[in-house]
């Protein structure tokens, strides 16, 4: 009677035991939490994170080879690590997208980056300083660096793509005829793209990646059009803040700081000079 008790005992362990590993391998298991990076609080997951330790030289290498750019300029140097740190850091933040793929479609041959001086007020620009390239100043750069206004850092690296994303307008695809319609419904977005619809979109994509960036339009709730667009059309699905109307929890730059301003677009008369 003992051993029948027994064996019966140890068959209802056996059954439980299995019943509980099945349970606990049919739990969903949680994702791994994203860690924000400068300026972005939702980012894509990390795939290529920063390399500190890399030497200058190396940085350029991995950004050509990882993300198939082609270098130009004089400020791809040791003074100048927290800008490429944060151009790094962006370009991996939208990799999960298809923001990349999209714009650089768009290319003949490899994306150009151009880090250099450039003259007058702006920060960045395409096509402009370097027909062909997305030139950045990275000394500007420093000056919100050292307010702690990452964000609109990157803000602006994400504008200037923008540009080479809808640098296919002429040929009238999809995107850019709903983004269009949705233009002549909303209208201004922000003080700088003020009535350009081109210098709209960038910063409808910029400020939707930088999140981050002081006085950031989505923050006030009012643009829920835009932020719908650039979520569903321009980045798959992916947010990376919180929903608009609510600030996500960002470092607050010194008051005052001063603005990245973006360049004025390449004006359409010289698209056909390899701009494109």
């Amino acid at each position: 009677m003992r051993k029948w008790i027994a064996a019966i005992a140890a068959l209802v362990a056996v059954v439980s035991g299995s019943a509980a590993a099945s349970s606990a391998q049919a739990l969903p298991l949680a994702p791994t939490p994203v860690a924000p990076v400068t300026g972005i609080p939702t980012p894509c997951p990390t795939v290529n994170p920063y390399p500190a330790g890399a030497s200058v030289d190396e940085l350029k290498k991995d950004l050509a080879r990882i993300y198939g750019l082609k270098l130009a300029g004089s400020q791809w140097t040791e003074g100048r690590r927290e800008s490429i740190k944060i151009l790094w850091e962006t370009l991996d933040a939208v990799s999960c997208t298809p923001y990349l793929t999209d714009l650089e479609s768009n290319v003949k041959g490899k994306l150009g980056l151009n880090a250099t001086h450039i003259s007058g007020y702006a920060w960045g620009d395409w096509s402009l300083t370097r027909v062909g390239y997305v030139s950045l100043d990275f000394s500007k750069f420093q000056r919100a660096l050292d307010a702690g206004d990452e964000g609109r850092l990157v803000r602006l690296v994400v504008h200037e793509l923008g540009h080479v994303r809808n640098s296919d307008r002429f040929e009238e695809p999809a995107y850019w005829s709903e983004f269009t319609k949705l233009y002549a419904r909303e209208g201004r977005f922000s003080d700088y793209s003020a009535g350009s619809v081109t210098e709209t979109f960038a910063d409808v994509v910029g400020y939707y990646v930088g999140r981050c960036a002081l006085d950031n339009p989505y923050d006030t709730g009012s643009h829920d059009a835009y932020y719908e667009y650039a979520k569903n059309t321009i980045f798959g699905g992916k947010e990376f803040g919180p929903a608009p109307g609510q600030k996500p929890d960002c470092v607050l730059p010194d008051p005052g700081a001063e603005e990245p301003t973006p360049g004025e677009e390449l004006p359409v008369w010289m698209e056909g000079l390899g701009g494109q």
